[in-house]
């Protein structure tokens, strides 16, 4: 039997939420009905959320809710966010990747911010300084992969090689 694919899904993140990421997670199931080997970590204000799931027609038994009180503002700079941040629905969502084996998390919150304590939390391989953010653009024939996305400010020599590698090997695993 295939396992399932677990998603971490920070709800509190982004404006109009969670509201909006439910919905989010709603099309997907309705467009992919025959997707049953999905799971959802959700993570947010529990009482908020149950009160709020109970809308979502796709929404059934394929998730679990862990309570997070603290929200990751938009307002706060990347620093003053991962003081505060601990404990908050972004930060338990990228922690159970460890915690809970999440294959994926996604949040609509900070992105400089789930940047920085993405790096905190997962680390990166070795011998590689800096993450790099990931786009797919369709192009007239297939797919391509843009990486960094204004994630960093400054890139060495070294971070841009590190990027193309990483490029390199996200396209060909995802496009054989």
């Amino acid at each position: 039997m295939k396992e399932s694919i677990k998603i971490a899904i920070d709800l509190m993140g982004g404006e109009k939420s969670p509201e909006k990421n439910l919905e989010g997670v709603n099309i997907f199931l309705e467009r992919n009905k025959k997707v049953t080997d999905c799971f959802f970590y959700f993570f947010g204000e529990e009482n908020q959320l149950k009160k709020k799931i109970s809308k979502y027609k796709y929404l059934k038994d394929n998730y679990k809710i862990f309570d997070s009180k603290i929200v990751v503002s938009d307002d706060l700079s990347a620093l003053s966010t991962i003081k505060k941040g601990k404990n908050s629905s972004m930060w338990n969502s990228i922690q159970s990747q460890i915690n809970l084996g999440a294959d994926v998390t996604l949040s609509a919150g900070n992105t400089g911010v789930l940047l920085v304590m993405s790096k905190m939390i997962l680390k990166t391989m070795e011998n590689v300084d800096k993450p790099a953010l990931a786009g797919l653009w369709p192009n007239k024939k297939n797919m391509n992969v843009v990486l960094d996305l204004g994630a960093n400010i400054e890139c060495s020599s070294k971070n841009l090689l590190d990027f193309s590698i990483m490029g390199a090997s996200l396209y060909t695993s995802l496009y054989p």
